[in-house]
Parts: C-alpha cells; structure tokens; sequence
C-alpha cells in the first residue's frame, strides 16, 4: 500500500467528498484479492493421495517415509486422523498382505469421525479383495452418491451386485457406465452374462453388438454366451455353431458340454446329446443332471 500511495503527487488539488480517485477500485481489488486468496488458501486442503490403480502407488522407499512419519504422528496423538488414513492409503498401496492392517485404520479413523471421501472407496476395494461382498457394495454406494460419475467405481459395484446375485442391480450399473462410455467391449460382454442369467436373450444379444456387429474378437466364453444366448432364443443349431467354436478356442469344460448336450436334445440328435452328458460326467461322476438326462435318452436310443 504505501509503495502506491507515494506516487500521488503532493500538490494535489483537493477534492470534494464525492470526487473519484482512480486508485480506490486499485487498492480496493488488492485488498480483495489478498483476503480472497488468503481465505482460499486457509479453507482448501491439501492435496490428498488418492492411488487406485498400481501405476499410480508410490515406491516402497516412499511409502516407507510415509509411513513413518504416520506411526510418529501417531505416537503423540493417537486419534490423528490424517496420519491413520496415511496408513490406510499406503497399506492399499503395499498390497494384499498389508489389507487386514489398512482395513483396521480405516474402521479406527472412522470411529473417530473421519469424513475423508477415500474411505467409502478403500473400504469397498479392501472389503471386496478379502473376499466379502456383502461388505463391500454398501461402501461404493457410499462412496458413489458422493461421486456419481465415478465410472471405475460404478463398474466395480456392478461386477460386486452379480457376485451377489443382485442382477437387476448389476444390469443397472452396467448400464449407467454404458450411458457415459457406449460401445465399451468389457462392460458390454458382462451386461449380456447379466442378461443371459435373466433370461433376457434379445436385451443380451443386443448387448454383444460390439461384438458380433463391429468386428471386434470376443473373449474366452465369449462362443459359449452367445450359445446359450442362442439357446434361449430357440435356436439350437445356432447355438451348437458357437458351442463348437468356443470348444475348438478355449477348449472342453464341464459346463460347455452341458450346455451342448441340452442343445443337442433341443435339435433333436440324442445320441450326439448322450455323449456329451457322457463327457460331463468325466468331469463330475456324481452330477446328477448327467444322469437323469441320461436315463431319460436312453428311452429314445435305438437297441
């Protein structure tokens, strides 16, 4: 302020009390605009880490100052909340082996009130790779009424809600991650496995698009869902084409010759539809499907 003020000349003429000085909105807007970076300054926090993929997380010796300097944190407040949710972050960084520890900072920051966004997001991914969904889903729910159009997110609760067996939530997460990225090949095939399981066989077609209408290759499985999407449209011989190329590309298994001995039955061939339960059996001695269909064909066998 005084370096401005000195450059008034001394001899100024008075003014009256509603003359306007050039330098009052100056000063005025500095004042402001100090205060408002002082205030923005004091009100917005630090930046945070926020790691979710592994090309993101930070080297061993830096986690390994972070979480030094946590545990020192820690040693003279014991309900620092920073420095748990620090040890937090770096335990997700660190890995599988350092989940159940990360998992008992979080629930310690969360008692203590943290409000902190990541932990809806980290008790989900730490919840969800030990194995405990019913766990996990209600914490990307969480976190996504926050974040909305957090894709990865989203596609993670949809992948969670099939596990569970929620499928019309699971078709819905699909669905929202679609709406904002269409076309995309892998929410696309697990939207049709969804549909398929709900017997919704057009809606699955439709979802595989990517697929069988842009040239694009599908995944293993991919031959044997279309079969059995194929199935469920009625159309065995369709399907027996798909369940074929799926055995040449990923080889046999216990649900593909299941699923080709229903679709041998349906297009009338029983003694191609015996030898395919035959093959399931192999696989599983005791299944007992196998052998009651098998009882049921050997009616319609000849000799």
């Amino acid at each position: 302020m005084p370096a401005l003020l000195r450059h008034i000349p001394p001899a100024a003429p008075p003014r009256s009390p509603l003359s306007f000085d050039p330098l009052i909105p100056i000063l005025l807007a500095a004042g402001v605009g100090a205060w408002a970076w002082m205030f923005l300054a004091y009100r917005s926090p630090p930046p945070v880490p926020f790691p979710r993929q592994p090309s993101e997380f930070r080297s061993a010796a830096a986690l390994e100052t972070v979480e030094s300097a946590a545990r020192a944190a820690l040693d003279k407040r014991p309900d620092d909340i920073d420095a748990l949710l620090q040890l937090v972050v770096a335990g997700f960084e660190r890995g599988p082996d350092r989940y159940e520890e990360a998992l008992k900072n979080l629930e310690k920051a969360r008692d203590l009130g943290a409000l902190d966004d990541r932990i809806f997001y980290y008790a989900g991914a730490l919840y969800e790779a030990k194995g405990v969904p019913e766990f996990a889903a209600p914490e990307y729910e969480k976190f996504l009424r926050r974040h909305p159009d957090d894709l990865e997110t989203r596609l993670r609760l949809g992948n969670l809600y099939y596990r569970l067996e929620e499928l019309d939530k699971s078709a819905e997460a699909y669905r929202r991650v679609l709406a904002k990225k269409p076309g995309d090949t892998l929410v696309s095939f697990n939207l049709a496995f969804v549909l398929r399981d709900r017997k919704n066989w057009t809606e699955a077609l439709e979802a595989l698009k990517p697929f069988t209408e842009g040239g694009r290759a599908l995944p293993t499985g991919g031959r044997k869902l279309l079969g059995d999407i194929y199935r469920g449209l009625e159309d065995p011989r369709r399907a027996l084409d798909h369940y074929q190329a799926e055995l040449v590309a990923g080889g046999d298994s216990p649900e593909l010759a299941a699923a080709m001995a229903a679709a041998f039955e349906d297009n009338g061939e029983p003694d191609a539809a015996a030898e395919r339960w035959q093959r399931v059996l192999q696989f599983d001695p005791k299944n007992r499907e196998a052998r009651g269909r098998l009882r049921r064909l050997k009616t319609r066998l000849p000799g």
